[in-house]
C-alpha cells in the first residue's frame, strides 16, 4: 500500500518488479510531470519531445516514415533494459527495446499498431518504465498524434 501511495505522491517512481505485470499500474491515478511538448519535422519524418520544466529532454517520439514505424524513446537510462514497459487508460504492454550509447532506450513499433492509438488517446497520461528506469508518466498532447498520422499518411 506505501509503494501505491508514494506512486501517487511523485510523477517518478520505481520501475514495477518483474512479479508486476504491465496492467498493475492505474495511471490515471498518477501525476503527470510539468513540461511541454515540442513537435517538429525531421528528415525523414518528425518527432515530438517532451520537455519537462528545467527543458531537459525525458521522452522522444519519432516518426521514421520510409519504414512506416514509430520510435518511443526513453532518455537518460541509466542502463540497458531489453524492454519497455508503456501503461495507457487502455493498453498496458511491454515491448522489446534496444539501448543507445546516447542512454536512450528505444522501442520500435509499426505505425499501424494499436498501442499508439492508446497513447494518443489515453485519459490525459501515459506512462513507461523499465528495468533500472524509474516510471515516467507524461501528459498527452496533439504533438503524439501528429507523430503517428505522420506515419500512417
Amino acid at each position: 500500500m506505501f509503494a501505491f501511495a508514494a506512486a501517487i505522491a511523485l510523477p517518478l517512481v520505481s520501475a514495477p518488479t518483474a512479479a508486476q505485470a504491465p496492467a498493475a499500474i492505474d495511471v490515471e491515478s498518477l501525476d503527470p510531470i510539468s513540461g511541454s511538448w515540442i513537435y517538429r519535422p525531421i528528415v525523414g519524418g518528425s518527432e515530438a519531445d517532451f520537455l519537462d520544466s528545467s527543458a531537459t529532454v525525458r521522452f522522444k517520439m519519432r516518426c521514421n516514415r520510409s519504414v512506416r514505424s514509430v520510435s518511443i524513446i526513453r532518455t537518460a537510462v541509466p542502463a540497458a533494459a531489453p524492454t519497455l514497459s508503456i501503461w495507457t487508460s487502455t493498453i498496458s504492454r511491454t515491448v522489446p527495446a534496444r539501448f543507445l550509447s546516447t542512454r536512450e532506450l528505444v522501442a520500435d513499433l509499426a505505425a499501424t499498431d494499436p498501442l499508439l492509438d492508446a497513447i494518443a488517446f489515453s485519459r490525459g497520461r501515459f506512462g513507461t518504465a523499465a528495468a533500472g528506469a524509474p516510471m515516467l508518466v507524461l501528459p498527452v498532447w496533439a504533438a503524439l498524434t501528429r507523430v503517428i498520422e505522420d506515419c500512417r499518411s
